[in-house]
């Protein structure tokens, strides 16, 4: 069985979540977010992506929910 390793920047990560890349480093600098170091490259699995979402439903975030 082949499954197709989607890797992602950080630059992508951040376009996806509309957030500054700064605050993608933050997340994978305090473990909240998962990433691969190849080379001198970081890069975010997809599915540790969707799950790092997945873990933020219904968190408050300043009085608002995070909702997919």
């Amino acid at each position: 069985m082949c499954t197709e390793l989607k890797l992602l920047t950080l630059e992508e990560v951040a376009r996806i979540l509309r957030v500054h890349r700064s605050t993608i480093s933050r997340l994978i600098a305090s473990g909240a977010l998962p990433a691969l170091a190849i080379r001198s490259c970081m890069r975010v699995r997809e599915t540790d992506l969707h799950q790092f979402l997945d873990s933020q439903i219904g968190m408050s975030t300043g009085g608002r929910s995070l909702e997919r």
